[in-house]
């Protein structure tokens, strides 16, 4: 029977961004590369965080409102736009998700799968041995995965 391995069902190419970017440079790369979830990496290109959508929207939230999200519906319209624009130089380091699973590419499909449905996640970054980010396994993967073991062929490219 075929072994399932998050190497060869994996992403190669990923969207990292440095830890000192900012709100608006992160944003702006998300938007760019037309993705929910940024791989933060260090100079050495190993993996120190993640930074998904829900990250920034959480950030833009003030914290009165997270209290007590009754009171949105109080908020002046401006606030959003407001409260982005006065965030827009922060680091990400400062919101983003600092206790990142990961995978290697000679672990099988089911323990990556495994972290996703635990933790309920769209993406694990693939790492070396060193720690340096080679990719990324998404829930569309582990899909496709689903798929060739049912034999259904991909109609497009991963």
């Amino acid at each position: 029977m075929k072994q399932y391995l998050v190497q060869d069902f994996m992403h190669r190419s990923v969207v990292t961004i440095s830890p000192t970017a900012t709100l608006r440079q992160a944003v702006e790369l998300m938007i760019k590369k037309k993705t929910n979830g940024i791989v933060v990496v260090d100079e050495k290109n190993c993996v120190c965080g993640i930074l998904s959508s829900w990250d920034v929207i959480s950030y833009i939230v003030p914290d009165y409102l997270e209290g007590d999200k009754h009171l949105a519906s109080f908020a002046a319209e401006s606030t959003f736009a407001k409260r982005t624009q006065a965030l827009e130089d922060h680091t990400i380091d400062k919101f983003m998700t600092k206790h990142v699973h990961t995978v290697k590419p000679t672990h099988s499909l089911m323990a990556a799968s495994t972290l996703l449905a635990k933790h309920r996640i769209r993406q694990l970054p693939v790492v070396d041995d060193a720690g340096v980010v080679v990719g990324y396994i998404s829930r569309t993967n582990i899909k496709h995965a689903i798929g060739d073991v049912f034999g259904i062929p991909l109609e497009t490219e991963r």
